[in-house]
This record gives structure tokens, C-alpha cells and sequence, in this order.
């Protein structure tokens, strides 16, 4: 095998390059044929350069063109590429250029001009040897070449092989997974065919079960609720019966009515006779039975509602399924219609009385005085004012001619009795005990709210003025007011209702002070007067919430009867009439007094 540096191997079209002066190339003078080498420097001169250059180093050994090196290198240095490859360091095994000699090659000893040293590189015998080392290496590349087709077909067939059979046993892991999981889907199948079967048998005997209950429930519940309207129908009979009476009397008495006309017709005079007593008798029973009605209260009622959630166990083993709660007259929502306007010229009416079903008494704020309003059917008018020296404030009727008269800043209470024709007779004062504000009449003693500094109380008083009882505190010991103004007391003269204007409440205590229930409502906003009808409703005036709230006897919020739309425009007092059944509403901004008829929803 022919080496790869054999002669054989240097091609005809190799371009050989003749030498330039590397003076002139270095200092850029341009182009020049080289014509001598300096041994001493390594470098190629050109003539002019060698003329001069034998004149400066006269000891320098020249070569000319036929004694030259003549194997030129044009490499440049990839360090410095302005300079050319001339030197071949042994030590190193690393080509330089000039720079590279001088600058990183000081230390080494063995560094010779490159185109010297390789003048005799065609016959070294290193050259020789490494020819000689490449045959062979080539010999062994090629046999190698050989080995490895060799060995290449084996791995070739060898990875054939196993991938055919690594897929085949995927193919087959996977078709034995698969059918793992078919099995256990089949056999869930199965089960699930199964348990259908044995729960549609289960479910027909439930529906079956559950029906005989169902039956069984619906028919007592249906027998309670036909017991529950019946147990309806019966608390209303007597009133019903009444009803029915009061009918049929009406209806005779427009039978006997024609027949005493008829026979006064006539000029039957005995016949006339028997027919006027009986009229007369029927007209008595009549009567009886009109009043009757007319007092009978219809007794109030609504289904009582568990809050407990029903389940079927409780609903199966329940034996009563309705009842209902009474409700009270108070609890019932009043309808209000408006009456007429009691236009008066007195601002900041505190406090009203209906004194009779005739006579109002209003304490006037703004003049210190006692107005008397004489109440017709159509109208209303002022027929006397009494002036006081101090300020009043709070009102009641102890007697049908006689009230008593709060005055807080002189701590005193006055007790007015009037003549028939509403002139002042007779005036007592009794000690107040304090700020005195509300006051109530009840079985003979005074109910009165003191309200100053650390001493908010309710004090009930003997006629005399002297201190029954005295209550600032609950059963807890907490203060029960911050600025009791009014107070009133239930008709049947159990409870005492006290508004609280700072704390925006209504409470409602026993006469020994014990609280029973205390009303507080986003819409009430500073309550002062109260007053009380027939039946137990509470009525109280929202002053800086322009309303009317009606309340039960408990202090439930029932409705808000009057507000912004009736005219109630800082509503600050207030008085019930019983016998006209009309409420009286005075305003705190406003010379008027609003007089409304109340009745039951």
C-alpha cells in the first residue's frame, strides 16, 4: 500500500508561490520578490532590503536565491494574522510566528526557522517510519472497515431480533392485561345483574311496604285535619248562633212591623194592641242580643307551625299533627281611616289626654300651658288654656274631673280638678321625688319616670305623694333606662309600658319591676308618648322616625300604623279614645293634631 507522502501523491495543479521580502511586508512597502535569506534574522529580503541590510549587520549571514530555503510557508498566525508561520517549536509541538517566538516561546531551547527545518524532511528517516506506520494503519483501517461490517450484520440481525420479539411479547403483555380487565368488568357485570335483580325485588316489597303507610298516614292526617276544622268551626259557634239569633229576630220584626201597620191600618185596636206588646218584647230581645254582639270579641286564632324538621319516623309515630295558637286582640292590626285636623295655633303639643269622649287636654311646651279642646263629632276648638309658671310635661286622668300634671324642673307633681264646664277648682301639689316626666293614673297611686343625672327611675306613689316602690335595675342588676320620658299602664292595670328615648325601646315591666319584654326596632327612632286601647295594643310615636308603631300587649311588633304618608312629622304625643274608638296623634313641629278612627283588621 503506497504511503500517504509518496510522490505519486503531488498533484500537478499545486500552485508554487515564489517568496516576497518580508521587510517590505512588514513595514508596508508593498510587494517584493525575495532574493536572499538572513540566517541570523530568519527572514527573506528582497535586493533593495538586502543592500541595506548588509550594511547594518555586516556579521549577518546571507544566503541568495540558489542557497535559500527554498520550501516557503504562507500561513499567517491565528494568534497575530499579520505575521507569517516561521517557526516550529519541538517542545512545545506548536507552530509560531515572529511574535509568537518572542513573546511566547522565550524559555524553550528547541525552536527552529520552520522552512530549515523542513528542507530535509523527504528523506528523514521520521518521514520514512511515519509512511511505513501509515501502511500499516491503513492496512489496519481497511480490516478493520471489514470487522466491522462483519460485526455490524450480527447487531443488525441481533436488534432485529429482539425487537420483533420485544413486540411480540408488548403485543402479548398487553392483549393478557387487557383481558385481565374484560374478566373484571365481566364478573362486575355479573354482580351488578345480580344486585339489580335482588334490589327491584327489594324495591317492590318497599313500595309495597311504604304504600300500606302511606295509606295508613294520609288517613290520619286527613282525620286530624278534618278534626282540627271541625275543633275551627266549634270556637266561633257561639258567636255564630248569636249571629243567627240576631237574624231571625230582625226577621220577625219586620213580620210583626207589617202586620202592626197593617192592623193600625184597619183600625183593628185589640189586634194593634197584641201587636205593639210584641213588637216592644221583640224589640227588647233585639237589643239584648245587638249589645251582645256588639261586646262579643271574635276569638283570633292562626295554626301553630312546628320549627322542628319532620322526618318519617316522626311523622309516623306523631298522634297530633295541627293545633293553634290564640291570638290576641293587641296582635290583631288595627285599619285606621282619617278623621279630621285639629288646627290649632300652639306648637310642641308633649303630651295629650282624652279627659272624656268630648274633652281633650293638651300641655303645650312652647307657652307653659294647659290647652282645653272641646271635641265634636266634625270638628274640634279651643275653649280655654290655663298658663303654669314652670314648664309641664306629662299627663293623666285620675278621675273624670281631675288630672295629675308632671312639672320636671320644679320636681313637683299638681293634681287639677276641674268644674263641669272645664274651670279649675281645685289644684294639690304633691312632691315629685325628681326630674318627674311621664306619669300614669292606676288602682289609686301614681306611676311616675324620674329622669337626671344618674337617676333614671320609675317610682310609684300614694295619692299623698309619698314612695311605694322604686325600680332602676333588672333581676341582673343592669340600668333599665337612660331617659324614661313616658310611661303608660295596660288596661287591666298589670303592666307598665316605659318609652326610653335614648335607648330607642319601649319596656314592659310588672308593678314590682319585673321586666317582661323590651321592644327595639331599626324603625323606631327616639319613641316618647304612649297610649293604650281597650284590648291591650300599645301605641307609641317615633319622633325622630316620623311613625306610629302599633305593638301587642307582649310589646310584638304588630305593624307600623301611621308614618310619613298619614302626615306624621316628628309624631310626639298621643291618646286613645275609647268610646269614639279614635286615635289622636299631636305633632312636636307642627300646630295640627290628627285625629284618626281605628278598628279591627
Amino acid at each position: 500500500m503506497a504511503t500517504y507522502f509518496s510522490g505519486s501523491q503531488t498533484q500537478d495543479s499545486d500552485e508554487v508561490k515564489e517568496m516576497y521580502c518580508e521587510e517590505c511586508d512588514r513595514h508596508g512597502d508593498g510587494y517584493a520578490t525575495a532574493v536572499a535569506f538572513c540566517v541570523d534574522c530568519e527572514d527573506y529580503i528582497c535586493v533593495t532590503c538586502q543592500r541595506y541590510h548588509k550594511r547594518q549587520f555586516k556579521t549577518h549571514k546571507i544566503q541568495d536565491s540558489n542557497s535559500m530555503p527554498q520550501d516557503f510557508y504562507f500561513e499567517k498566525c491565528s494568534t497575530h494574522p499579520g505575521q507569517l508561520v516561521k517557526f516550529y517549536c519541538s517542545e512545545c509541538k506548536t507552530e509560531a510566528c515572529q511574535e509568537c517566538k518572542d513573546n511566547g516561546h522565550v524559555n524553550c531551547r528547541d525552536i527552529a526557522h520552520l522552512p530549515t527545518l523542513a528542507s530535509d524532511i523527504q528523506k528523514s528517516d521520521e518521514l520514512i517510519n511515519f509512511s511505513k506506520n501509515m501502511d500499516q494503519l491503513s492496512k489496519d483501517i481497511q480490516d478493520t472497515e471489514k470487522l466491522l461490517d462483519a460485526k455490524s450484520e450480527v447487531i443488525k440481525k441481533q436488534e432485529e431480533n429482539v425487537t420483533e420479539s420485544c413486540t411480540e411479547h408488548s403485543n402479548k403483555l398487553i392483549t393478557t392485561y387487557k383481558q385481565h380487565h374484560q374478566d373484571l368488568i365481566d364478573d362486575f357485570d355479573n354482580k351488578m345483574e345480580e344486585t339489580i335483580a335482588r334490589l327491584e325485588k327489594e324495591r317492590l316489597e318497599l313500595i309495597q311496604k311504604l304504600s300500606v303507610k302511606e295509606t295508613k298516614f294520609e288517613e290520619n292526617i286527613r282525620q286530624a285535619e278534618t278534626d282540627m276544622k271541625e275543633e275551627v268551626v266549634e270556637t266561633n259557634t257561639n258567636f255564630k248562633k248569636l249571629k243567627f239569633e240576631h237574624l231571625n229576630l230582625v226577621g220577625n220584626l219586620k213580620a210583626l212591623t207589617v202586620d202592626l201597620e197593617q192592623a193600625h191600618k184597619v183600625g183593628k185596636n185589640c189586634e194593634l194592641f197584641i201587636k205593639l206588646k210584641l213588637v216592644k218584647q221583640m224589640c227588647k230581645q233585639i237589643q239584648v242580643t245587638t249589645d251582645q254582639i256588639q261586646h262579643s270579641n271574635i276569638q283570633r286564632y292562626k295554626l301553630k307551625k312546628s320549627d322542628i324538621q319532620p322526618t318519617v319516623k316522626s311523622l309516623e309515630n306523631q298522634t297530633s299533627f295541627f293545633s293553634f295558637d290564640e291570638v290576641h286582640v293587641s296582635a290583631v292590626e288595627r285599619r285606621l281611616t282619617f278623621d279630621l285636623n285639629i288646627n290649632h295655633e300652639f306648637k310642641r303639643i308633649i303630651s295629650l289626654l282624652v279627659l272624656s269622649e268630648h274633652t281633650l287636654l293638651a300641655l303645650n311646651y312652647d307657652r307653659c300651658t294647659l290647652v282645653i279642646f272641646i271635641l265634636e263629632k266634625s270638628n274640634a276648638k279651643c275653649i280655654k288654656e290655663t298658663k303654669f309658671k314652670n314648664l309641664p310635661c306629662g299627663i293623666t286622668k285620675v278621675s273624670d274631673h281631675k288630672v295629675a300634671v308632671t312639672f320636671p324642673y320644679e320636681r313637683m307633681i299638681r293634681l287639677i280638678t276641674f268644674s263641669e264646664e272645664m274651670e279649675v277648682l281645685n289644684t294639690t301639689e304633691i312632691p315629685g321625688h325628681g326630674c318627674c316626666f311621664g306619669i300614669a293614673y292606676s288602682n289609686n297611686h301614681l306611676v311616675v319616670s324620674h329622669n337626671e343625672s344618674f337617676t333614671e327611675n320609675i317610682n310609684i306613689l300614694s295619692m299623698s305623694g309619698e314612695i311605694v316602690k322604686s325600680f332602676d335595675t333588672d333581676d341582673n342588676g343592669q340600668t333599665l333606662f337612660n331617659n324614661p320620658w313616658y310611661l303608660t299602664v295596660s288596661p287591666d292595670n298589670s303592666m307598665i309600658y316605659v318609652s326610653d328615648c335614648d335607648r330607642h325601646t319601649v319596656t314592659c315591666l310588672t308593678f314590682d319591676g319585673t321586666v317582661k319584654a323590651i321592644y327595639k326596632d331599626d324603625q323606631l327612632k327616639c319613641p316618647l308618648q304612649l297610649a293604650v286601647d281597650e284590648y291591650g295594643s300599645v301605641y307609641v310615636c317615633g319622633r325622630d322616625s316620623n311613625n306610629v308603631h302599633q305593638l301587642s300587649h307582649d310589646l310584638t311588633k304588630v305593624k307600623i300604623l301611621l308614618d310619613k304618608n298619614h302626615g306624621m312629622y316628628t309624631p310626639a304625643s298621643i291618646a286613645y279614645c275609647q268610646n269614639t274608638k279614635r286615635l289622636l296623634v299631636g305633632m312636636n313641629q307642627s300646630s295640627k293634631i290628627k285625629i284618626f278612627n281605628v278598628s279591627l283588621e
